[in-house]
């Protein structure tokens, strides 16, 4: 069975911290999802505004833990990266990443995230998915984490597989955009069994 921890914990690697997304974050994700390929190859709305994110940090993200279905996190690093960059309580916000999908009697969950587009092409990505593949298989009990990426999000495939995950297929029309047309896409997964510890 899945360890399930009473709080979002608070995980440090390096100069890099995992910590529970709070009210102060409300800003930093609204400016960061103003950047149209955050819409494009997440499941955040376009034209997302400041209320969305508030009702994503004050109600959908408790609730998700408290069901036992998602845990998020913000991910900072504390040092200078860009003057483009977020500041957020006087570290550098880096953007929100999760484990969520999860399937306790089965072990299993996805991992999700997104940079802001001050940051990305650093290798944060690949660090925070580390980070946290490390945390779920060797904490909370974890056995298999996937990551779904859109078949045209080249970026995204190259955070998983510097991470350390492996490609498993093409999932052919697997999620509906806001459009109504089918999107494919690729299938990553890291098992307990095989990963490497950073």
């Amino acid at each position: 069975m899945i360890w399930w921890p009473s709080e979002v914990p608070t995980i440090q690697h390096g100069l890099f911290t995992l910590r529970p997304l709070c009210e102060a974050d409300a800003d930093a994700i609204y400016q960061s999802c103003q950047d149209p390929l955050i819409p494009k190859f997440t499941t955040v709305p376009a034209n997302y505004t400041i209320e969305l994110a508030q009702d994503f940090l004050r109600s959908k993200t408790p609730r998700l833990f408290e069901e036992r279905k998602a845990i998020h996190w913000a991910l900072t690093i504390n040092k200078e990266v860009s003057p483009a960059a977020i500041k957020v309580n006087g570290e550098t916000f880096l953007g929100p990443f999760s484990i969520h999908s999860i399937e306790e009697h089965n072990h299993i969950g996805e991992i999700g995230y997104w940079l802001n587009n001050a940051v990305r092409g650093h290798g944060y990505g690949a660090i925070g998915c580390q980070v946290i593949t490390n945390y779920a298989f060797e904490t909370l009990g974890f056995r298999r984490l996937a990551g779904l990426v859109d078949s045209d999000n080249q970026a995204s495939k190259k955070v998983l597989l510097t991470a350390g995950y492996t490609h498993e297929g093409l999932m052919k029309s697997r999620v509906t955009s806001a459009d109504g047309s089918q999107i494919d896409m690729d299938l990553f997964a890291a098992t307990a069994d095989s990963w490497i510890t950073i």
